[in-house]
């Protein structure tokens, strides 16, 4: 799996898979979440993965993490 992750100055996290479709790069996603909380990083709330189509035909699947 390849992810970036952008983290903002309000705190919120979001994380991008560009690859695959939206089932798989959700999966990838919850997959990193899951693989975060095992190592102790807890978020307040993450927001059901998004998928977003731009100018250029290019899907992004995406989710939003609040950390507290």
């Amino acid at each position: 799996m390849k992810a970036r992750i952008a983290i903002l100055p309000t705190g919120q996290v979001s994380i991008f898979v560009d690859e695959g479709t939206l089932e798989t790069g959700a999966k990838a996603i919850e997959q990193l979440l899951a693989e975060l909380d095992a190592q102790g990083v807890a978020f307040d709330s993450v927001s059901a993965v998004e998928q977003h189509r731009h100018d250029d035909h290019k899907v992004e699947e995406h989710s939003h993490a609040i950390s507290n």
